[in-house]
């Protein structure tokens, strides 16, 4: 199996882009400006984002799963949106283990917090450029659609177990794991699939939760709803 790892991520995070998050005005004299800008530059030299991913064939498909790199995901929403696909490509992207340690030693509710959004911010770091890469290398001139374990009943998290595996278990790579309840450590990680659809697709679709600061596309009932 084909498997991409990119673990020295180049990647740019400023103390204007991190101020304006935390909602902390940028001046040097304040003493909460003081105290976020120190601890972003204590993130930024261990943090290392990283991202991985994998080409990974579709080997069978029933009336309600696929089997892919020989594992069998049970879903009907996965069987029908796999349709007419040969091959999805499984991803992980991740704030990296060495900030998910460094935050677990800030100390306070107010530094626990701001720990809590460099780690977000150097996520969306590392899934932007996933994206980039795959979307320029595999469909350049066609839909790049997605899926997540979890994101959905119809998938549910329990099939991250799956997920990892068929993915030739490229967690390991970047020091991504699962706990018992099928969450991902760090915390800050995200996982899925890519494959390519005539109709763009997106679990957000599916999803009714209107305050979604991560919704991708406008949500659409099911026909029978």
């Amino acid at each position: 199996m084909e498997k991409y790892i990119v673990k020295d991520l180049a990647y740019e995070l400023t103390e204007d882009e991190f101020l304006r998050k935390i909602q902390v005005a940028n001046d040097p004299q304040d003493e909460d400006c003081q105290k976020a800008v120190s601890m972003l530059q204590e993130a930024r030299l261990c943090a290392r984002p990283k991202y991985a991913y994998a080409l990974a064939p579709i080997e069978e498909k029933g009336e309600d799963h696929v089997i892919v790199a020989g594992q069998r995901i049970d879903s009907p929403l996965v069987r029908k949106n796999l349709d007419k696909v040969h091959r999805i490509i499984p991803y992980m992207a991740t704030c990296g283990t060495e900030v998910d340690e460094w935050s677990r030693r800030q100390k306070g509710m107010m530094e626990h917090f701001w720990a809590e959004e460099i780690k977000i911010m150097l996520l969306s770091k590392a899934v932007i450029a996933l994206h980039k890469v795959v979307k320029d290398r595999y469909f350049p001139g066609s839909d790049m659609s997605q899926m997540s374990p979890g994101s959905l009943p119809a998938w549910p998290i329990t099939e991250q177990t799956n997920l990892f595996s068929l993915s030739g278990h490229i967690n390991e790579e970047i020091g991504v794991s699962l706990t018992d309840s099928y969450l991902m450590i760090p915390s800050k990680s995200v996982s899925g699939f890519f494959f390519s659809s005539e109709v763009h697709y997106e679990n957000c679709q599916l999803c009714p939760m209107n305050n979604c600061p991560g919704r991708r596309a406008r949500y659409q009932p099911p026909v029978d709803a």
